[in-house]
């Protein structure tokens, strides 16, 4: 319902993920759906399965925060090299295995190493992932449209954020007694990145004749 109320503030058939632009709006959805959704509850779990103070629970982000700096630098240097369907591969390849392993790290009660370490994979994959879809907007966009397709990124991954935060508070507040919260959410954050694959496949290449109005 809120996809089609945003529709007119989105490129043509983002929906359906047509080939170009609209791709790369609905994965920039996608993803900010998985990772700020799942972000949310990453230090949560820290705090609530295994003690950590708000601060020391902070921290546990700083190694995400990193790789996200890192990989975006490798993107900035090499990612014409690379290519726009090898990023999307790894990026979301990155993001599913981080949510993966902090569902399974509540699950099996792993330590809590394992979580911080494994999210520092969706650090790196949104690194690699997000100045991408930004040069590629621009890169598919004309002068006249240029403001337009911007603004739509950004409601993208607005709306592709606030509406997974509700969805996941809505079943992680629904499974509250149980031990089934955390692997909820972060299965519903794994979905969305397994998700953005299939627009992440139909990106394009911004020297394409056909530009996306």
């Amino acid at each position: 319902m809120i996809g089609f109320a945003a529709r007119p503030l989105l490129p043509r058939r983002t929906l359906l993920s047509a080939r170009g632009l609209p791709s790369v709006v609905l994965m920039r959805a996608l993803i900010a759906g998985s990772l700020f959704g799942a972000e949310i509850y990453v230090p949560y779990l820290l705090i609530d399965r295994y003690g950590f103070s708000p601060t020391w629970a902070g921290l546990g982000l700083t190694a995400a925060a990193l790789a996200w700096a890192a990989a975006s630098d490798v993107q900035g240097r090499f990612g014409d090299r690379i290519g726009n369907t090898r990023i999307a591969i790894i990026g979301t390849t990155q993001l599913t295995a981080a949510t993966l392993v902090a569902a399974l790290t509540a699950v099996w009660h792993l330590h809590p190493a394992v979580a911080i370490a494994g999210w520092a994979l969706a650090g790196g994959g949104m690194g690699l992932m997000y100045p991408r879809l930004t040069v590629l907007t621009l890169a598919y966009s004309t002068p006249q449209n240029q403001g337009f397709n911007s603004s739509a990124l950004s409601i993208a991954d607005s709306v592709g954020s606030a509406v997974t935060i509700a969805a996941m508070g809505l079943v992680f507040t629904a499974l509250t007694g149980t031990d089934a919260g955390f692997p909820a959410v972060f299965g519903i954050a794994a979905a969305l990145a397994v998700l953005a694959l299939v627009p992440g496949l139909r990106l394009g290449h911004a020297h394409e004749s056909e530009r996306a109005s």
